[in-house]
Formats: C-alpha cells, sequence, structure tokens
C-alpha cells in the first residue's frame, strides 16, 4: 500500500486581485479555497491517477471533520492523529494584471516531544514491509529538526521505500536511507547548495543533483515552472519540457509531480515515462482550480517530450 504523510496541512485560500499593491486596500475579484498540504495533494493526485493510497499525519481538532469530509469525496481512506488547535491558513494572492503570486504561509498547530513520539511509534505499528510512504512537505511548530530523519530511519529499518519533498534541513539527513525520490525545485536546489544556477545551465544543475545522489538518494526530480524539469538517475538525467496552458494555481503542482512519478514509477520502473506523468499530473493542476483531473493529465501527457542529456 502508498501512504502518504502530512504532518501539517493547510487550507490554502486563493484570492485573485487587480495590481495587488502592499499598504493598500485591494479588492477580490475572485476566492476559493483548497484543502490539502503536501501530502495531502499526493493522496489527491494519486487517486485521480487510479492508485490507491492512505493518507497519514497529523490534523488539528478544530478542522478534523472537514479533511475527513473532503478526502471521503476523494474516495482517499485517512488516518490522522488529533492534536488541540487548528489546520493553518495560507493566502495565496494572485495579481491578474501583473501575472505574479505572493503567498503568506501562516502558523497552525503545535506539536511536542510526546506527540513525536506517538507518531513513531504509530508509523512503527501501521507500516509493513513492501508498503510505500511519501513524506511531503513542512513539519508544524515545536518540532525537533531530526524528525523527518527518525521517520527515515523506521522505513529504512522495517524495510519500507520512501520518498521525502521537504527543504533542506528536513531533507538531507534523510538522504542515508536512499529515498526513491527527491523532489526539489530549482530554488530549494540553490538553497542546499548555496548556489544561484538558472535553468539554461543544464550541466551545473545535474551535477548538483549528481551530489545529492551521491549522499544516498536514487532518483532527484528539479522541477523550475514552464522551464520544464530535470531528472538525476545513476543511469542518466533527462529533461521534460513544461506543458502549454492557462496558469490558474501553482499550489499542488509539485506535489502532483511526485505523485505522477511514484504511481508510475512504482509500477513500469521506468524514468522516462515516470517523467512524462510527473510533468503532465503537475501542469494539470497549475492549469486547475485544485489538484488537476485524469482526464487533463492525459491531454498534456502528450505536449511533454523526454530528452536524454546525459
Amino acid at each position: 500500500m502508498i501512504y502518504t504523510l502530512t504532518l501539517n496541512p493547510a487550507i490554502d485560500q486563493m484570492i485573485s486581485v487587480k495590481n495587488f499593491t502592499l499598504t493598500a486596500t485591494n479588492k477580490a475579484v475572485d476566492q476559493y479555497q483548497i484543502l490539502g498540504g503536501k501530502g495531502v495533494n499526493v493522496s489527491v493526485m494519486l487517486k485521480h491517477l487510479g492508485v490507491n493510497n492512505i493518507a497519514l499525519g497529523f490534523i488539528g481538532k478544530d478542522n478534523q471533520q472537514q479533511f475527513e469530509d473532503y478526502l471521503k469525496e476523494q474516495t482517499i481512506k485517512s488516518d490522522f492523529l488529533v492534536v488541540k488547535g487548528q489546520v493553518r491558513v495560507n493566502l495565496k494572492i494572485k495579481d491578474l494584471v501583473n501575472n505574479q503570486e505572493t503567498e503568506l504561509n501562516c502558523l497552525g498547530f503545535s506539536l511536542n516531544k510526546d506527540d513525536e513520539k506517538t507518531i513513531l511509534n504509530w508509523l512503527k505499528k501501521k507500516l509493513k514491509k513492501d508498503d510505500f510512504l511519501i513524506i511531503s512537505g513542512s513539519t508544524p511548530m515545536g518540532t525537533s529538526t531530526t524528525l523527518y530523519q527518525k521517520i527515515a530511519g523506521v522505513c529504512a529499518k522495517q524495510k519500507i521505500a520512501f520518498a521525502i519533498d521537504a527543504t533542506k534541513a528536513n531533507l538531507l539527513p534523510t538522504l542515508q536511507y536512499r529515498p526513491l525520490l527527491i523532489k526539489p525545485n530549482l530554488a530549494e536546489l540553490n538553497e542546499i547548495f548555496n548556489t544561484d544556477y538558472q535553468f539554461d545551465n543544464q550541466k551545473a544543475v545535474i551535477q548538483l543533483g549528481q551530489k545529492l545522489l551521491a549522499q544516498g538518494a536514487q532518483n532527484v526530480l528539479i522541477s523550475h515552472g514552464k522551464e520544464g524539469s530535470i531528472l538525476v538517475t545513476s543511469k542518466g538525467s533527462y529533461y521534460a519540457n513544461s506543458a502549454s496552458g492557462k496558469l490558474v494555481n501553482s499550489v499542488g503542482a509539485g506535489d502532483s509531480m511526485v505523485a505522477g512519478f511514484i504511481g508510475s514509477y512504482l509500477k513500469t520502473d521506468d524514468p522516462k515515462t515516470s517523467l512524462q506523468i510527473a510533468t503532465a499530473a503537475g501542469g494539470a493542476t497549475a492549469f486547475s482550480q485544485g489538484i488537476g483531473d485524469l482526464a487533463l493529465v492525459n491531454k498534456l501527457k502528450s505536449q511533454i517530450k523526454i530528452k536524454v542529456i546525459s
């Protein structure tokens, strides 16, 4: 069974305005919300792709029913540990005139050491050999910097393959346990190595990906929006162009790429096919309100061409 793990779920409020201006009153012309958090988004795209999975993680008691109802509507099984407080609410402001997005990621519930012990013991009991775990997103307030490392250690000890999509501090300590996939975007990749490479310098980007392979990652998927994505593996590197379409919302696009890659790779063991589906899935979500559907993924797939670059 494939499981997703979301320790820090979110409700993303999507607000569209014209000529967003700081220190001024801005009037919304459109507004909607997306329930998710990175792992939840992965679960929804996996389900859209026909891949059954179970969503795990923490949930704030104040929003528990809202999330459970949403996942039930998506026919996704879930099993969350409930803690006091509420899920964070993030604001995503889209300037329709200048085609710019501004994000404000807010605070939600916090965890303590007892919560961390609880989830580690819970995962040890729940996950079985040959299961697959996708670890996604940030950690809540109060979480130790070693929690993801400990979860990856549980996976390794119980022979459970895993993927992780997280930023530098949470990501790097897990590489020793050989995640099947990590998915930094270009900005995150540059942050890891304190560099400032652009995507047209493919050789330099690939070299950074290879450094992450040397640290333990098995596949490194580096995304950069409309400029495409690069997959670095031990057998070679590949470039995928992005699909053409109107950007509606970028929330969940990277998560959809993770879902597309893992959902395909576990079936095919083919990095090129998996990269194609990952890129189409990411595009489908970027061109949709919420997580893209299967029909759009299939439509965009024909636009994605995979180029071997090393």
